[in-house]
């Protein structure tokens, strides 16, 4: 249900101002990571969060040569699960965020560091007595972009930090991920 009223049209908007006018540069990127959440307190008791892997998809267009947008739809299959916990099963969750990027390619344009902020959605769903369910979130950080090493094939490396406030605490994720990246336009 959540799913089809938010994410659907986050991600057609996405999609649309990814695609809008003669982009500059534009990406698509399959990644896959880890998050690292803290802990939480959960149940008037401070509870460890494990890790958990995430898949996604990121696209990115650039509208200068140093400034650009990013929309971020990634899954999870084991999301924010709480360490030592048997009675909770299940926990699945899924993130949308739109960042706005800062670039620094080198001359040749074959590497591309870049800075990274913005905000979204945090959601787990699965079990009812699940420490999260859905949240607003800050993210941040950066990483390095390989574009076009095999023809319009690349990689890429992100490290990023999410803030969602959590029954009134915050609940920190970092996240380390690898991509697979699509160029496309000039």
């Amino acid at each position: 249900m959540i799913f089809r009223k938010i994410f659907v049209p986050a991600l057609l908007l996405a999609a649309v101002t990814t695609f809008a006018g003669a982009a500059r540069a534009s990406d698509i990127s399959l990644f896959v990571g880890a998050e690292m959440p803290g802990s939480i307190k959960y149940d008037d008791i401070k509870t460890a969060l494990d890790n958990g892997p995430i898949y996604g998809i990121r696209l990115g267009n650039s509208f200068v040569r140093y400034l650009g947008m990013e929309h971020t739809l990634a899954f999870s299959s084991d999301y924010l699960f709480p360490s030592g916990t048997s009675a909770v099963e299940g926990t699945k969750g899924f993130l949308y965020n739109s960042n706005l990027n800062l670039n620094f390619p080198d001359i040749t344009e074959r590497i591309v560091p870049f800075l990274t902020a913005g905000a979204g959605l945090i959601h787990q769903y699965g079990d009812r007595s699940l420490p999260v369910g859905t949240k607003f979130a800050f993210n941040y950080g950066g990483g390095i972009k390989f574009p076009k090493l095999a023809g319009p094939l690349g990689a890429r490396v992100d490290l990023r930090g999410y803030n969602a406030g959590v029954i009134s605490k915050k609940l920190n994720i970092a996240e380390i991920s690898l991509g697979l990246m699509i160029s496309l336009g000039r």
